[in-house]
């Protein structure tokens, strides 16, 4: 079964903000993460957080919580990497 995946508010209304080329990359890479963990992207585990991951693309990082027994993933935030992990444990 695959995973559902949910944006927060504040990620769409980043995505609205990237250009063209790069809002591509990222949707590309959030349309693959039905298929987690079985996915080919750089995600890693945030050290001493229970469920919070992280996705790297180029200079953009991807904060998403997974909740393996409802199959979900939320994408709780994104943004550049010297921004993304500020305020990391109000998500």
């Amino acid at each position: 079964m695959s995973y559902k995946i949910l944006l927060h508010r504040r990620v769409v209304k980043f995505l609205k903000r990237l250009d063209e080329s790069t809002r591509s990359r990222v949707l590309d890479s959030l349309r693959e993460l039905d298929k987690f963990p079985n996915v080919r992207l750089d995600i890693v585990k945030i050290a001493g957080e229970k469920n919070i991951y992280r996705i790297r693309i180029g200079d953009l990082r991807i904060l998403m919580k997974v909740y393996d027994v409802e199959k979900i993933i939320v994408i709780v935030k994104i943004d550049r990497r010297k921004r993304s992990y500020r305020g990391l444990r109000h998500l």
